[in-house]
C-alpha cells in the first residue's frame, strides 16, 4: 500500500496536498497494486482530496506534534509492504527514525536535512546545490534532486500553449493557498494606486486585476470588501480552473512555491515573492536563472516588498520584448513529467527491496 502523509491549512497552505495529489495520480497512471492512501492530521482539506477520487483517514492528532501519531502509524504500517510518503514540515529527524521502522520511507525535503529514509526527494530549482548536505554517516542517501522531479499538477502537464501579448491589459496576484499577512489586499492597493502610471494615463487602457483567494485565506471577507465594488478588480474564490486564467494573464505576482512552477510550464511572465524563510532559497535561485524579479519577503519588509512589485510591474507593462524573455527562461525551468519520474522511482526501489528479502 501507497500512504501518503501530508497536511493543509491556513497556517500550511495547500502545496503539500497538492504535490503529493500529483504523485498520487502518477502512481494510478503507472499501474500502482494499491490506489494510495492519504493519512491527514484533521479533517482540513479532507474534502479537496476526496474531489480527486483519494481516500483518507484522518488521524484526529495535531498536525504540529507528528510524533503523537506513532501508535496509529505503527498498528497501520507494516515495513514489508507498505510505502510512506512524507511531506511535511512538521517531521523532523526522529519521526523519520521512527517510521522508518514502520514502511520504506520516502520523504519531500526542502531545506538540506539528511532525513533517515529510503528515498529523499528536493524537486526545488537549487535543490542540486544541497547534494553534500544529504549525507548520513558520510554515505549519501538515495535521492532525487532538482526541478526535473517537480510534481506538477497533470492539468499544466498538457495544454500549455501561451501568446505573450502586445499590451498588458490583465494582471494576476496570488499568494497561495492562504494569505497570512494580508499580502493581496496590500499588493492591489499599490497597484491601483500606481494604475495611472502604468497604463499611461489613459483611463482606456485600464487594467483588470485577477486576485486568487485560496482555500485557506483568513481574509478573504476583508478582499472582498475593500475591493469587491471595483470595476476592473476580479476576486476568485474556490477557483476550479487556475491554469486557465493564468492563460489569460499578462503577468503573475505570486508567492514562490509550486505556483511558480506551474506559471513557468505555461510561461507567463512573472514578478515572485516570499513569505517565509523556507521559500527564501527557491525565489533567490529563481531570480539567478531568470531575469524574473524577487522582490522578497513580504513579512520582513511589506513596504520595500510593495514597492519593488510596482517597478516590477512597470518593467513588465512596459517592455514585450523583457516579457517574451521570461516567457523563454520560463518554459525551460520544468518538462512537467516529475510526479511521474518519483512515483516510477518509489515503485523501482521497493522491487529491488522485495528481491533482496526473497
Amino acid at each position: 500500500m501507497l500512504y501518503i502523509r501530508a497536511d493543509g491549512n491556513t497556517q500550511i497552505g495547500m502545496g503539500h496536498i497538492m504535490r503529493c495529489l500529483s504523485i498520487a495520480e502518477a502512481a494510478v497512471a503507472l499501474g500502482a497494486k494499491y490506489e494510495p492512501v492519504f493519512l491527514v492530521a484533521d479533517e482540513g482539506c479532507l474534502s479537496m482530496i476526496e474531489e480527486r477520487g483519494f481516500r483518507v483517514m484522518v488521524l484526529h492528532t495535531d498536525y504540529k506534534n507528528m510524533i503523537s501519531e506513532l501508535p496509529q502509524l505503527n498498528k497501520l504500517l507494516d515495513r514489508e509492504q507498505d510505502i510512506l510518503l512524507v511531506d511535511s514540515y512538521q517531521a523532523d529527524t526522529a519521526y523519520f527514525e521512527a517510521v522508518s521502522e514502520l514502511a520504506f520511507t520516502v520523504c519531500l525535503e526542502d531545506m538540506g536535512e539528511p532525513y533517515p529514509v529510503d528515498l529523499l526527494i528536493n524537486y526545488n530549482l537549487y535543490a542540486p546545490k544541497l547534494r553534500e548536505k544529504y549525507q548520513l554517516n558520510g554515505k549519501p542517501l538515495n535521492m532525487l534532486l532538482g526541478a526535473e522531479y517537480m510534481p506538477l499538477r497533470s492539468v499544466f502537464q498538457k495544454d500549455t500553449e501561451y501568446h505573450v501579448k502586445d499590451k498588458v491589459t490583465d494582471v494576476m496576484i496570488t499568494t497561495g493557498g492562504s494569505d497570512p499577512y494580508f499580502a493581496a489586499g496590500a499588493f492591489a492597493e499599490a497597484f491601483l494606486s500606481a494604475e495611472c502610471e502604468l497604463c499611461g494615463g489613459d483611463d482606456k487602457n485600464q487594467i483588470t486585476w485577477h486576485i486568487v483567494s485560496g482555500p485557506f485565506n483568513a481574509f478573504a471577507d476583508r478582499l472582498k470588501e475593500t475591493y469587491g465594488e471595483y470595476e476592473n478588480v476580479v476576486i476568485y474564490e474556490g477557483l476550479k480552473d487556475l491554469k486557465a486564467l493564468m492563460k489569460r494573464c499578462d503577468v503573475v505576482l505570486t508567492a514562490t512555491g509550486s505556483t511558480v512552477y506551474e506559471v513557468s510550464a505555461l510561461g507567463v511572465p512573472m514578478i515572485a515573492f516570499y513569505f517565509a524563510e523556507n521559500q527564501r532559497q527557491g525565489a533567490e535561485e529563481l531570480a539567478e536563472l531568470t531575469d524574473i524579479v524577487n522582490v522578497g519577503c513580504f513579512s520582513d519588509d511589506r513596504d520595500r516588498v510593495i514597492g519593488k512589485a510596482v517597478e516590477a510591474l512597470k518593467k513588465c507593462v512596459n517592455d514585450k520584448k523583457y516579457r517574451m524573455l521570461l516567457y523563454q527562461q520560463e518554459r525551460r525551468l520544468i518538462d512537467g513529467k516529475g510526479a511521474e519520474r518519483i512515483a516510477s522511482e518509489i515503485f523501482r526501489l521497493q522491487e529491488e527491496q522485495d528481491s533482496r528479502a526473497l
